[in-house]
């Protein structure tokens, strides 16, 4: 009877088994694997007698001893089950193991799952779970020792049922959306042995009570919004093998003894919080530490010399703090660290470290420090396991030693942002892995190296912002999986090869910018209909622009401003569906705007200003916004939006213009005689001086204007005595008289009116110093211009007093009359000088509007005041550069009108075959100057190199290996010959060379030779600081 029974609960039991997994089963939407085809309703052939057939079902497992035909495990481990979990899998009371982890699974946990009161381990991780982290009907499963519902969708504070989990040895609620903070009474589940809270929203402090954990090996809270000190209760746990903090906002310093009390300790991170204080030098008695990350902290002082001396370390990652490391103990630490041969990454990154001399590691990352001074030529002995270098952002200068080409294995080289020079290293095209590779923002010289058509396997190429120059090598084009390449902001020539706009793979970017390309546009330009970014800008690229740029369907940026393209808008650029940003401008382009461009939805930037576009202005989409339209210096344009101020209709201009074509039909003889008058008049005035007015000389003057009379009492009469300077237009001489109620001394500059051109300069020189304000600027105080006592014309200004003479006789005392030999500029204070008068050129060249030209660099109108800080000065032959007449001069334009503005041996090589008056004129003269600094040797010195014998020539011949040779004498320095070599007189030679070039289009930018002066400067500033610490 009693076996009868026991067969008919058995029978009963496994049908309520079997009933479930149909259940299951249904519950699953998505089975795209297959996992459960093999759960269906066999029963060997009857109805009524459910079999046990369902314990052989794909990841199903029965108790066949003490519970015969009894589930005890479904293991359905990363089936891509889709669906939500049934609630009859309450039923399955013998339950033990529950795996669904890594499917697709969503909806609640069902809280019929506490009747499974078997239930050792419970894991539902890696689904889209939602609702409670813990339901709880599921307190009563107090057998289980793992919970793990890692990376869900579970909402909520950790609930009160989970203490009710005393066997519990594993929690594991990574990454999911919870809240509150960590509950202090999970310190009552004193069976735990790992705790992985990461990435789930809680916040607070933590609990102190978590030291009572005494058997915890991993305690995982990072990426959390955890706040405050850690309580020193947590470092006393000396079970904890794996100690992750990362990432949170704690505060506080490590305790001293943390080694001693954390022995077994094999990861240890505190990346990304606000920690403080030093690293203790007890973390070498952690003899098993393999993760050390303190990375992005305050931490400060030294590192221990013996954190690496049990030689397991692979991942050393002290970045982003404010450690120190200037003497040569300091660096101590890095022996025990080179002798850990499982070393992967080695993370020095931005703290106020300078030298280094690296043995052997396997990933070596310095960027973002500040170190300084030569590339270590040990670089060749690391590891030949290397594969990510990394030294970008620093100081570091210098050639880049030999030896690249064995690091096989490499696969990303970022060396962007230092100071290296010589050529790129041809070894490179020998790294068959490398994906990555950014030399950008150095100074390397010389061609791209054919080689680099090699590295099959590249992705992304950076060379921007160096001085690399000739063509582009066509052998780049064999690099078919390059998806972004940048070489922008060099002095590349040549055409553009049509081999790099066939790489299909090239989605990201192109960028050929601020180079001097030239010839037309390939067509092969359409092949790139993947490509986001094409930016060809600032060349000398001529032709059309091709129609095939239509087939850059993906395309959103398209510059190709500051070109000599001619022709049409084309239609092709109709195709461009998803453009965003459209520069054509400072071209010469013609024709009418199209009418589609107003019609591509996704432009927010348009800029079509100065060309030669002509006709009607659309008045929709982009063109109705000011704030991302520009479309000024095409005067034949008219219509459009009312803001655009064009005429209203073509037909009203071309009325207007009739009209003022009989106007000048009618009065052109009448106009002509007036002319011829005042031409007679003009005569007789210079023959006979008359009256001068000086009323309303300039509209805008806003000084109060000083008489003849104050000037002659100012100067005794215009006494020889304060004669100060004579210049090519006249004298200089020291006044002193009141100045807003006190007295001051001033220079005053009258114009000798006999001379030709001095009342142009007179009206220029005003024009040019009443609109600047600068540190670097003589001032203008006023003006006079009015007559002398003598009736005749009169003209002066009146500038603020620099007291201590201009650069030339700083640099040539000997030959200047009245000048001591006790003049002398150190090379230091040169640099200061150079870049006292960059700033002022550029402030002229790119911070004011409309730009100025100041046509007259050279020492002697470098003034010094009683700091030694350098006034530009002598505006007389300056240019004010309206944007339209600066585009046109780098043409050439306006030539016939101008006589060679400058100085002989000054004046850049283009003003004399008659092009205009550019910017880049100045930038050559800058040139000049700052090599006759270096060398001491005027422009117009006799030199001895070949028949084209110039100054700048001179200084070809010796640079780079001769440069110590022709630096001026008296240009002393303190320190190491080698370290000034290096930081300073190198980079600064090669500055002024890439000014002197002979083209102006390839002649680097004032605003980037201040930019490489100021980081010359502080190079040299912080090699000193070392020294000093050092001694």
């Amino acid at each position: 009877m009693l076996l009868l029974v026991s067969n008919s609960l058995s029978i009963y039991d496994n049908n309520d088994d079997f009933s479930a997994h149909l259940s299951f089963k249904y519950y699953i939407k998505s089975d795209p694997g297959q996992a459960l085809s093999s759960w269906d309703a066999a029963n060997n052939g009857t109805t009524n007698k459910p079999s046990t057939n369902f314990c052989r079902w794909n990841g199903i497992a029965c108790n066949d001893r003490q519970h015969p035909g009894r589930v005890t495990a479904i293991r359905l481990r990363g089936s891509h089950l889709g669906g939500t979990i049934s609630p009859d899998l309450g039923n399955l009371t013998h339950l033990e193991d529950l795996d669904l982890s890594q499917n697709n699974l969503l909806g609640e946990i069902p809280v019929s799952l506490g009747s499974c009161t078997e239930l050792r381990t419970m894991n539902l991780s890696v689904n889209q779970l939602s609702g409670s982290l813990f339901p709880d009907g599921l307190g009563h499963l107090s057998k289980l020792k793992i919970f793990n519902v890692r990376h869900n969708n579970l909402t909520g504070a950790i609930p009160m049922a989970l203490s009710n989990l005393t066997a519990l040895t594993n929690l594991n609620v990574e990454s999911n959306y919870l809240q509150g903070q960590i509950p202090s009474w999970l310190c009552n589940l004193t069976s735990l042995a790992a705790i992985d809270l990461a990435l789930s929203g809680l916040n607070g402090h933590i609990p102190g009570e978590l030291g009572k954990l005494t058997k915890v090996v991993f305690l995982m809270i990072q990426s959390n919004r955890l706040e405050g000190p850690v309580p020193p209760s947590i470092f006393n746990i000396s079970s904890i093998e794996h100690l992750d903090l990362s990432f949170n906002q704690l505060s506080g310093s490590l305790p001293l003894d943390i080694g001693f009390q954390l022995p077994n300790l094999k990861f240890f991170g505190t990346t990304g919080n606000q920690f403080e204080g030093l690293i203790p030098p007890s973390f070498s008695n952690a003899s098993a530490l393999e993760y050390f990350l303190l990375r992005g902290n305050q931490y400060h002082g030294f590192i221990p010399r013996d954190i690496g001396i049990h030689g397991n370390l692979q991942y050393f990652s002290v970045g982003q703090n404010q450690f120190q490391a200037s003497k040569p103990r300091d660096w101590d630490f890095l022996t025990s660290i080179i002798n850990c041969s499982k070393l992967k990454l080695l993370d020095l990154e931005q703290n106020n470290c300078y030298e280094l001399n690296m043995g052997c590691v396997p990933n070596w990352a310095l960027t973002h420090n500040n170190f300084i001074g030569i590339m270590p030529i040990t670089i060749a002995n690391l590891s030949k396991e290397l594969t990510w270098l990394s030294l970008a952002n620093n100081q570091i200068a210098g050639i880049i030693p030999a030896g690249l080409g064995m690091f096989q294995r490499l696969t990303r080289l970022n060396m962007e942002n230092n100071l290296f020079t010589g050529a790129l290293p041809v070894d490179i095209g020998q790294l068959p892995s490398l994906q990555d590779l950014d030399m950008s923002h150095n100074r390397f010289q010389g061609e791209i190296p054919i080689s680099f058509g090699n590295i099959t396997s590249l992705s992304k190429l950076s060379l921007s912002n160096n001085f690399l120059d000739d063509t582009i090598p066509t052998s780049l084009g064999n690099l078919r999986t390059l998806v972004s390449i940048d070489i922008s902001c060099n002095f590349l020539s040549g055409r553009i090869p049509q081999e790099i706009l066939s790489i299909p793979s090239l989605t990201i970017l192109l960028n050929l910018s601020n180079n001097a390309l030239s010839g037309s546009i390939p067509t092969q330009i359409g092949h790139l209909n993947n490509l986001i970014s094409i930016d060809l800008s600032m060349n000398k690229l001529t032709g059309e622009i091709p129609d095939d740029v239509g087939g850059c369907v993906q395309l959103q940026l398209l510059h190709l401003q500051g070109n000599l393209l001619q022709g049409e808008i084309p239609k092709g650029l109709e195709k461009l569906g998803v453009l965003e940003n459209l520069d054509l401008s400072s071209n010469n382009l013609t024709g009418p705007i199209p009418e589609f461009l107003g019609n591509i939805q996704a432009l927010n930037h348009l800029n079509l200003s100065f060309n030669n576009l002509s006709g009607p202005v659309p008045d929709t989409g982009i063109f109705c916004n000011d704030t991302i339209l520009s479309v000024t210096g095409n005067n034949m344009l008219w219509g459009g939006s009312p803001f655009l101020q064009f005429p209203s209709c073509a037909s009203m201009r071309s009325q207007h213009q009739r009209h003022l074509l009989i106007v000048f039909c009618v009065l052109g003889p009448l106009i002509f005689l007036m002319v011829s008058i005042t031409i007679y008049c003009f005569i007789k005035r210079r023959v006979k001086p008359k009256k001068f007015s000086r009323e309303n000389l300039f509209l805008n003057e806003t000084h109060e204007r000083i008489s003849y009379d104050e000037l002659r009492s100012a100067t005794h009469s215009f006494s020889p005595a304060n004669l100060i300077g004579s210049g090519s237009l006249g004298n200089v001489y020291k006044g002193t008289f009141i100045i807003d109620e006190n007295l001051a001394t001033v220079a005053i500059k009258v114009l000798n009116l006999n001379l030709r051109g001095a009342s142009r300069s007179f009206l220029t020189e005003c024009n040019a110093l009443r609109r600047i304000r600068h540190r670097n600027l003589v001032k203008v105080i006023t003006v006079c211009s009015g007559l002398d006592h003598n009736g005749d014309e009169f003209k002066a200004l009146v500038l603020e007093f620099i007291c201590n003479g201009n650069v030339d006789e700083w640099l040539h005392p000997n030959t200047m009359i009245n000048s001591t030999t006790t003049k002398r500029l150190s090379l230091m204070r040169r640099l200061y000088i150079a870049l006292d008068v960059a700033a002022a050129l550029e402030y002229l060249h790119h911070n004011i509007e409309p730009t100025i030209v100041h046509c007259d660099i050279k020492p002697t109108n470098i003034l010094l005041d009683d700091d030694l800080v350098a006034h530009v000065t002598d505006f007389g032959l300056a240019k004010i550069m309206y944007a339209e007449v600066c585009k046109k001069n780098h043409g050439g334009n306006e030539s016939s009108s101008l006589a060679v503005k400058g100085t002989i041996g000054y004046v850049p090589p283009e003003y004399g075959s008659g092009c205009g008056v550019s910017t880049d004129g100045d930038i050559y003269s800058y040139g000049v100057l700052l090599l006759e600094m270096l060398t001491g040797k005027r422009p117009t010195d006799s030199f001895d190199c070949g028949e084209e014998a110039s100054l700048v020539n001179y200084v070809k011949m010796a640079y780079p290996n001769k440069l110590q040779e022709i630096l001026d004498v008296s240009a002393t320095y303190s320190g190491n010959t080698q370290d000034v070599m290096d930081l300073v007189i190198h980079p600064m030679f090669r500055l002024a060379l890439a000014c002197c070039h002979d083209s102006p289009r390839q002649r680097i930018k004032m605003d980037y030779v201040v930019e490489e002066l100021s980081a010359i400067k502080k190079a040299q500033l912080l090699r000193v600081h070392e020294v000093k610490v050092a001694t």
